[in-house]
């Protein structure tokens, strides 16, 4: 399965949570300082800037809630999904829902609930937060579930408008589904407008599951030619480009010397990891790497800083494993969205390419 991350949309929000956060703390306590020593003149003062700190705090909760609270969501439905093959591809926050997945039983957007306590569904409505006290603590938290059937049915019409434009006559129908990332996550559906899951394949109904009982339903999904589409569309490498036509996209563990391109053995090189922004680079200099870093640095990458270089006697085999072993986190040529495990593991990395591989 190919996964696509906006890696950057997700350090941008979770950078923008501490922040917020923090400053919000931090004037609140400012705030409350100020009022207690100088009570007559600082009380116009705080009722101007405490409530917007009160607000700034909730927005901080809610995006915690959204882009640092565990599991992610995207983390979550990569584990539910992990080894569906090479024909399908999921997308976390590039497409015009945050999680859409494209496959052979269809197009599908996947609304994540990541609420832990027990929830009932009967029809459209949610029922679990009930009470006066469990919705104003609900609130103050961000944890209230409200209704994710409407959100749900919102993202599949966005997606299904970016369909109707790439594929008019195919006769796509976008499907909505609803999924419980959280482990201890817990509900009773009785005929829910939209599909409930869990996301653990451990627990019926699962996303998994689900997806197997639709095989052989023949709906209509997009095509080789529309992914190409898309990807250009938002800057990313392209099937053709990668060649994944032509074979399956195997998970890191899964790497073989088989699945990868052959290439000759040439003259010695080396091997280096860039980081720019919140992607890393993964390129290779025959010559010296401040030379590399001059040219992405003229192509518009500016904040540059060099991770890690491993000198070997075959360079482009390595790059061509590496590129490999990473295509599921490949978000634009040679630029990768790596994690901080991916990043330890290549800082380990020397010597010559047998050793590496092997």
């Amino acid at each position: 399965m190919r996964v696509v991350t906006n890696e950057a949309l997700i350090s941008r929000n979770r950078r923008i949570s501490h922040i917020l956060f923090f400053v919000s703390l931090a004037g609140m306590g400012i705030g409350f300082f100020y009022t207690w020593t100088d009570p007559v003149n600082s009380s116009s003062i705080s009722c101007f800037i405490l409530p917007i700190l009160l607000l700034m705090t909730i927005a901080s909760v809610r995006m915690a809630n959204t882009w640092i609270r565990e599991p992610r969501p995207n983390t979550a439905l990569n584990e539910a999904l992990k080894g569906l093959g090479h024909h399908y591809t999921l997308f976390h926050y590039l497409l015009p829902a945050q999680h859409v997945l494209v496959g052979p039983e269809g197009v599908f957007t996947i609304t994540p609930v990541w609420q832990d306590r027990p929830y009932q569904v009967r029809g459209r409505r949610w029922y679990g937060d009930r009470g006066i006290m469990r919705r104003i603590v609900g609130y103050l938290r961000q944890d209230l579930v409200g209704n994710p059937f409407r959100e749900a049915a919102f993202d599949a019409q966005q997606v299904q408008r970016m369909v109707n434009k790439l594929a008019p006559d195919a006769g796509i129908e976008v499907q909505p589904l609803v999924v419980f990332t959280s482990p201890r996550a817990n509900f009773e559906a009785e005929d829910p407008e939209i599909p409930v899951l869990y996301a653990d394949p451990k627990k019926k109904p699962s996303l998994r599951g689900y997806l197997r009982d639709q095989k052989g339903a023949g709906r209509a999904t997009l095509a080789l030619e529309h992914m190409d589409q898309i990807d250009r569309s938002y800057g990313l490498i392209t099937r053709e480009d990668l060649g994944l036509a032509a074979g399956y996209e195997p998970d890191e563990d899964e790497i073989e010397d088989t699945d990868v391109e052959p290439v000759e053995s040439g003259p010695a090189g080396t091997v280096y990891i860039v980081r720019g922004g919140s992607l890393y680079n993964i390129g290779v200099a025959f010559d010296t790497v401040d030379e590399d870093l001059e040219a992405l640095r003229a192509e518009g990458t500016t904040d540059l800083e060099l991770i890690h270089t491993i000198e070997t006697d075959q360079p482009e085999k390595l790059r061509a494993f590496l590129h490999r072993k990473y295509d599921r986190k490949r978000q634009k040529g040679e630029w990768f969205g790596l994690s901080k495990k991916d990043i330890a593991w290549l800082k380990t990395l020397e010597g010559d390419f047998e050793s590496i591989r092997g």
